[in-house]
């Protein structure tokens, strides 16, 4: 569970346009367009609160080398749902659009607390944004398509104050993602795919990521 506060830094949109439609053949009606040209910057942060389940990371103190075995590449850090800490949310989106045509940029990054057990997660660098293009944009309805870059960094977690050799990764993804709102319902569905994972040790890595979220708005 997170709380977060999202607060609009600057926000521009050039003057709109103004046309005239003649909608029963004598009367001229004004009709207001949207402007052409918007630009916005939203600053982000924000604190999550250790209430996922951070039993798994108990099997840290457990862990045992069988002679002859394969090396794993899922520890207890991997499988817990909590860090057992409070940690901070910083981040911004920066959104442009001209006509139907769009960029938007998101960085996050999370500053972890102490964890429970003895083990500390390392801090989080995340981003991902790129252009697209809206084919439908109306008052109602919007749907796009958007090529997307994202990535993350991270530092190695600690374990009893010692450096978890096999946490710290720095990755690179691309591929598409469709967005769409209708009303007050919002969704996007998109697809990454690899494009650089340097991590340090062994592990579990993707071949590729699908995302998907879908929203309401009261």
């Amino acid at each position: 569970m997170s709380i977060l506060l999202k607060a609009v830094a600057f926000r521009y949109a050039s003057p709109g346009r103004r046309t005239f439609e003649f909608r029963d053949g004598k009367n001229p009606v004004a009709v207001d367009q949207e402007p052409d040209f918007t630009a916005s910057l939203v600053l982000l942060t924000g604190l999550k609160f250790p209430t996922g389940d951070s039993s798994r990371i108990k099997e840290e103190f457990h862990e045992v080398n069988v002679p002859g075995a394969p090396e794993s590449g899922i520890h207890g850090h991997d499988l817990t749902l909590g860090t057992g800490s409070y940690d901070g949310i910083f981040g911004q989106q920066i959104s442009l659009r001209y006509r139907n045509f769009f960029v938007d940029e998101t960085i996050q990054f999370t500053l972890r607390g102490d964890g429970l057990h003895q083990y500390h997660f390392a801090n989080d660098l995340s981003w991902d944004g790129g252009p697209g293009y809206y084919f439908i944009r109306n008052p109602q309805t919007i749907a796009g398509l958007q090529f997307v870059i994202s990535g993350e960094h991270k530092d190695v977690d600690r374990f009893r104050g010692k450096p978890a050799e096999d946490t710290g990764i720095t990755s690179v993804f691309v591929g598409p993602r469709a967005v769409a709102s209708w009303r007050r319902w919002s969704a996007e569905l998109g697809v990454d795919l690899p494009v650089l994972i340097d991590n340090t040790a062994l592990q579990v890595v993707p071949d590729y990521r699908l995302r998907a979220g879908i929203s309401l708005q009261f």
